[in-house]
């Protein structure tokens, strides 16, 4: 119950986070880092898929709520949530998954900037297609998805170092 009630708090804050700075603070004038899929991220590891695509729509669609994006971001992080399990077991041994909190200390570096980089293009990629709803502007398209990719990198980057080692139970 407490391990729940941790992401649950983890989730609130994030989005607030995400919602009242970040999408108010535009990098280059267009760049906007999505720190909320942070929390998605590090959703325990023995997670069903069923509830991940649900943790992920619901989070989705409260970003869509208030930025006015109508299911732009529900599309992009139902998609995440339902790639993240395979990721997992791409990356992790089946024996070595256990009801986890997805981290740095728990995975190890190279493992979990693999799967957060993977993650954090495959949302990006897809948020911005669907907002561009097309190719026409192919060169803005492919300087926003790896800059917002990046400095969302950057922002999991330190929240993870500055992070207490005890999520890695």
């Amino acid at each position: 119950m407490k391990q729940v009630l941790q992401h649950v708090v983890w989730f609130v804050g994030l989005l607030l986070f995400q919602i009242l700075i970040l999408d108010n603070m535009h990098f280059l004038g267009i760049y906007i880092p999505m720190l909320y899929i942070y929390a998605l991220l590090r959703l325990p590891s023995t997670l069903s898929s069923y509830a991940s695509l649900l943790i992920g729509f619901s989070v989705g669609m409260i970003m869509d709520i208030f930025t006015n994006t109508p299911g732009m971001h529900a599309a992009a992080t139902t998609l995440m949530a339902g790639v993240r399990y395979p990721l997992i077991r791409l990356f992790v041994l089946k024996d070595d998954l256990s009801n986890r909190t997805i981290s740095l200390s728990w995975m190890g570096r190279s493992v979990f900037w693999r799967y957060t980089v993977i993650l954090v293009l495959i949302h990006h990629t897809t948020l911005y297609l669907l907002e561009a709803m097309s190719f026409m502007n192919g060169i803005a398209l492919l300087t926003k998805i790896p800059m917002c990719s990046l400095l969302t990198i950057l922002f999991i980057m330190a929240f993870e170092l500055i992070s207490p080692k005890e999520h890695a139970r």
